[in-house]
């Protein structure tokens, strides 16, 4: 009624940012993450179709690397706050990281990760093991 709260920006462009965030977890990044994620943690070795596993560890590194590329001089998705945009990507990304995977040096997004990790709920909820 009185506000949009801390999660959800007032200013319409910083709301758009975080929401183009969510979009992008949800349409171009899980698209790939999942696969990956059922293919290396879910499926014994001798089943794994490591063809398209590694098709799509090289896609998941093209969808992080765009987020990567956003965070530069960010501290999160939309600028200096936290916001709702940081939950799905945030999660999205311990997944990413969680993996044992050769992933390019993505400097900002090592950085973010790293800030990700000094919240307390993200570090409960979210960075639960993959197994």
């Amino acid at each position: 009624t009185y506000s949009y709260g801390k999660l959800w920006p007032e200013d319409p462009m910083q709301r758009a940012l975080s929401d183009v965030w969510m979009d992008w977890q949800q349409t171009e990044c899980y698209q790939n993450l999942t696969p990956v994620f059922w293919g290396l943690v879910r499926t014994p070795p001798e089943k794994r179709d490591m063809a398209a596993i590694n098709a799509g560890i090289a896609k998941l590194h093209e969808n992080f690397s765009v987020l990567d590329k956003a965070l530069a001089g960010k501290k999160y998705v939309v600028g200096d706050s936290f916001t709702m945009g940081d939950i799905p990507a945030g999660a999205a990304l311990y997944r990413y990281m969680a993996m044992d995977l050769n992933r390019p040096s993505m400097p900002d997004l090592e950085s973010y990760y790293k800030r990700l990790q000094e919240r307390a709920a993200y570090r409960q909820d979210i960075m639960i093991p993959l197994s």
